[in-house]
């Protein structure tokens, strides 16, 4: 009979110490699918989005946000050369000038004209 009253007391004290318990309220779980990180590809670069987007978590920008070379500060290899290889596997790359081909105005004068450098 003693073992009874040591499980039943066992299960309260159990039941009572858990945070919903306490508070009524289930403890809110962190929701890892509202993240808007883009996941790293094989080689560890970040995804390229179709039209060029590349996300970087934490560090990414407002959308429209640019910097001063002119492109969205979020996708710029100039401040950013870690999203190098990004665009490079994305095939988005002129050797000649060290930066993506989409952000060439050296080779794309129409570029500059929109105030890119």
């Amino acid at each position: 009979m003693r073992w009874h009253v040591l499980v039943g007391l066992w299960v309260v004290i159990s039941v009572g110490c858990s945070p919903e318990a306490k508070t009524g309220k289930e403890t809110p779980k962190p929701e890892a699918a509202t993240r808007t990180e883009a996941a790293p590809s094989a080689k560890g670069a970040p995804e390229v989005a179709p039209g060029g987007s590349v996300a970087t978590g934490a560090e990414a920008t407002a959308p429209g946000v640019k910097c001063e070379h002119g492109v969205e500060k979020a996708i710029c290899t100039r401040c950013d050369p870690r999203l190098e290889a990004a665009f490079k596997a994305k095939g988005d790359w002129c050797a000649e000038h060290a930066r993506p081909e989409s952000q060439c105005a050296l080779c794309h004068p129409d570029l500059a004209a929109q105030g890119v450098k």
